[in-house]
């Protein structure tokens, strides 16, 4: 789902969808895994961001799908046209899985993503540990609310 982040840059995909390029405006780690701890918590839909340069990606979490969309950054009103809008079939669980996954395979590299050396490193990487660990503890909780037996309302 996401890439090993390089020079501030990482690469956003889920099945069936577009790669896209995501920059270092959003700090993706802590603020993806606040929002997934968030979702799985309350069992709703939750939403997720990142910037293109010039163009912004939000990707909607429900249920049993993800929706991706692109849209331009300016404060215009949107041709329905230029607005790009992808379904996944990524359910919540497992877009938190990818999620929790792709980050700690490459934790130094999140912790590092966004680093304007005004930060204590050594303890943003305790925070993603903590939040990784947290969002562990939920997925196992969870892994019910999303099998065959079990719907949403």
């Amino acid at each position: 789902m996401l890439s090993c982040p390089v020079n501030g840059w990482t690469l956003f995909s889920l099945e069936g969808t577009e790669s896209q390029l995501l920059s270092y405006l959003d700090d993706i780690a802590p603020e993806w895994l606040d929002q997934a701890i968030h979702g799985l918590k309350t069992l709703q839909p939750f939403c997720v961001k990142g910037f293109l340069e010039p163009m912004r990606m939000i990707c909607v979490v429900s249920y049993w799908n993800c929706h991706v969309l692109v849209e331009d950054d300016d404060r215009d009103p949107l041709n329905p046209e230029e607005v790009l809008h992808e379904i996944s079939h990524t359910s919540m669980l497992e877009f938190c899985r990818q999620l929790r996954d792709d980050i700690r395979a490459n934790l130094e590299q999140w912790v590092r993503f966004v680093d304007y050396h005004e930060e204590d490193l050594e303890e943003k990487r305790l925070r993603l540990e903590q939040k990784l660990a947290e969002l562990d503890t939920l997925i196992a909780a969870r892994e019910e609310s999303f099998d065959e037996r079990h719907c949403f309302l």
